[in-house]
């Protein structure tokens, strides 16, 4: 096993991307949120319950299968999934915050924009590495 940079970096993806938003959605401003209607939850825990799994199988194939380019594209695939939904807001009538939902907003942004955003910079720039140094 291996330490590299786009192995800590992609790490830091999958956990940011990945596993974070799991901890972060299962409180009352999400999941418990009473706000919410009962099939938006179903949505949510499929959706964080997914998430999870691809962290748990990105730190298998990464840490113990030494494939770095795998789990680099399952953390894309979350991270970029998150930029499509935060481009194409207001063509489905979403929000970044929802009713009942107290998030900060630094400099008047989102931080879950901010977050996802930071993520998918630092796994692209883990990619980028892979690709220059023709790791995969």
């Amino acid at each position: 096993m291996k330490l590299t940079t786009t192995k800590v970096l992609t790490s830091i993806a999958l956990f940011g991307g990945c596993f974070l938003p799991v901890i972060m959605d299962m409180g009352s401003s999400h999941l418990f949120n009473d706000l919410w209607d009962a099939h938006a939850r179903t949505h949510l825990v499929w959706s964080i319950s997914s998430f999870f799994l691809f962290f748990v199988l990105g730190m298998y194939y990464l840490w113990i299968k030494n494939d770095e380019f795998t789990p680099a594209l399952m953390s894309l695939c979350v991270l970029f999934g998150y930029s499509i939904s935060a481009v194409s807001i207001s063509f489905y009538g979403g929000v970044f915050l929802g009713e009942g939902g107290v998030e900060p907003e630094p400099f008047g942004i989102p931080i879950n924009l901010i977050h996802f955003s930071s993520m998918l910079l630092i796994q692209l720039f883990a990619l980028f590495l892979m690709i220059r140094r023709r790791t995969f």
